[in-house]
């Protein structure tokens, strides 16, 4: 009887799982992968096809190996940690929401520079990382080669040099500024749910994260 009765639960459990795990994310990234596609065609300078070129290329990375990802091995249990995770990403998106300035100058040559450096290294790493990859702080592998070997999490170094250029390019850059400092908190944060997790699965990670920083090589 309490089989029968925990079936259909489980039968729910897995459709949220699969809206919220696979359905949700690739709409988002197909979304905003379609919109750095149309944003090559437009782009005012082979600067900004560049960038718009590397986040497509990006978000696609996202919408395939969202979905040929292997279940994890160890799930995140906590709200919080999946809430940071979340809010984090669209943190990252928000911030280019405030415009960016068509005067040129030296900021718009800094911000192009560490808009497609940034983007570059992003996909090197979500490359290397692979099936691994995840929204969730939940625990496919563990990955230590390639950019792994000199930070801990370099995809969101990427993103967060990405975004830094995006708010030196803004036109409102004190607010920008403000929303990048929110994602690099945020994602302090998420680091943090994320390696709990990959610790309880990995004991030698507490090596490897002796030897690595978690963003900044040699600093952070």
């Amino acid at each position: 009887m309490t089989d029968f009765a925990a079936s259909p639960i489980a039968r729910v459990s897995d459709v949220f799982t699969l809206v919220g795990s696979r359905l949700i994310p690739t709409l988002l990234f197909t979304t905003m992968s379609t919109v750095s596609v149309l944003g090559v065609g437009h782009s005012p300078s082979a600067s900004a096809a560049a960038f718009h070129a590397l986040s497509a290329t990006l978000w696609g990375l996202f919408i395939v190996l969202i979905n040929i990802r292997p279940a994890p091995l160890r799930r995140n249990r906590s709200p919080v940690g999946v809430a940071v995770a979340l809010v984090s990403q669209l943190a990252v998106i928000a911030v280019g929401l405030f415009g960016a300035r068509t005067d040129g100058g030296a900021a718009v040559i800094a911000s192009d520079v560490l808009l497609i450096a940034g983007l570059a290294f992003a996909i090197g790493s979500v490359a290397v990382l692979g099936r691994c990859f995840g929204i969730l702080p939940d625990v496919r592998g563990l990955v230590t080669r390639g950019p792994y070997r000199l930070v801990r999490h370099p995809l969101y170094l990427g993103e967060l040099t990405a975004v830094l250029g995006v708010v030196l390019g803004s036109r409102e850059p004190v607010w920008a500024g403000l929303t990048w400092l929110l994602c690099v908190g945020l994602q302090l944060v998420r680091t943090g749910y994320e390696e709990r997790n990959i610790r309880a699965e990995f004991p030698e990670y507490d090596e490897y994260a002796a030897r690595t920083k978690r963003l900044i090589p040699g600093v952070l």
